[in-house]
């Protein structure tokens, strides 16, 4: 058959995408999707962790204030070892303090007899461990605690 009665079979005269360009585009958008949600996915992860360790820098001054009433407290005791654990803004708490030093105050001259005299034993400093532990993170501080007697 002469050419001029065949029919036209060039691929160009038909319009469209080819399966090949639609395969490619899908790859793109699935992946900036899956790039995006990662993206979120670590953000979030991250919202919380912060978040909880707000909470738990929320509860410490309420803690804390405690820890010190319980020692000053306590400190009046021969007792050379103290821990208690509670529970304060959702935050689970426990410490334990060790008597660390216990002294009196500085010498001090007796204007009557003209000698030193060393007060009786007065002040207690205690080394004190606190562990919180808020939605399965835990943070550990240690700290000093000063006590006294009011004697």
């Amino acid at each position: 058959m002469p050419r001029a009665y065949m029919p036209n079979n060039n691929l160009r005269s038909y319009s469209g995408f080819t399966l090949i360009e639609v395969l490619v585009a899908a790859v793109i958008l699935f992946s900036s999707i899956a790039t995006v949600s990662m993206v979120y996915r670590g953000a979030f992860i991250s919202s919380e962790r912060a978040d909880k360790h707000i909470t738990l820098t929320g509860a410490l001054p309420s803690v804390l204030a405690r820890i010190r009433h319980d020692i000053r407290s306590q400190g009046n005791s021969n007792q050379t070892q103290l821990s208690d654990s509670a529970d304060a803004w959702d935050v689970s708490y426990q410490w334990k303090a060790s008597l660390r030093e216990y002294k009196s105050a500085p010498k001090r001259l007796d204007p009557n007899s003209g000698s030193l005299v060393t007060p009786p034993l007065k002040y207690k400093l205690w080394n004190v461990s606190l562990e919180l532990e808020y939605a399965g993170l835990t943070k550990t501080y240690q700290f000093n605690e000063l006590s006294w007697n009011n004697e």
